[in-house]
């Protein structure tokens, strides 16, 4: 009987914890993941922490208003070894952020890349460790 309780237990547990990492993980509930949009802006802040970096952008809608866009990214570690940094973004900067939309239209998004106005491009999600 006591190794059926613990078999339960076992299973139970990890059926949880798979739960919790898939669901945190899930991103096609949040984001179209079919769409991709690009938004011109101004780079108004960057959060360089975990479990994702968070950038912040202006961007002026059709109609003239400022919309706040709040794009994630990847973490600290795989932004790291793609050599980002804390510097490679900064408040003040014009940028286009291609991102997957929120499924919900929100303003955010899930960063694929960020591109200045010189043509360079950053951030590109895929271009190394993922």
């Amino acid at each position: 009987m006591r190794k059926w309780i613990a078999l339960f237990v076992l299973v139970t547990g990890l059926s949880i914890l798979a739960g919790l990492l898939l669901a945190h993980h899930g991103r096609g509930a949040t984001y179209d993941m079919n769409k991709e949009i690009s938004l011109k802006g101004t780079v108004t802040e960057v959060l360089w922490r975990n479990p994702h970096i968070a950038i912040f952008v202006d961007v002026q809608d059709g109609k003239g208003n400022i919309v706040k866009w709040t794009i994630e990214h990847s973490n600290i570690t795989t932004l790291a070894m793609q050599g980002y940094g804390k510097a490679t973004l900064k408040a003040g900067q014009e940028v286009t952020a291609v991102v997957h939309p929120a499924a919900k239209g929100d303003p955010v998004g899930l960063c694929m890349k960020i591109i200045f106005p010189d043509g360079r491009e950053i951030f590109k999600r895929g271009a190394g460790v993922d």
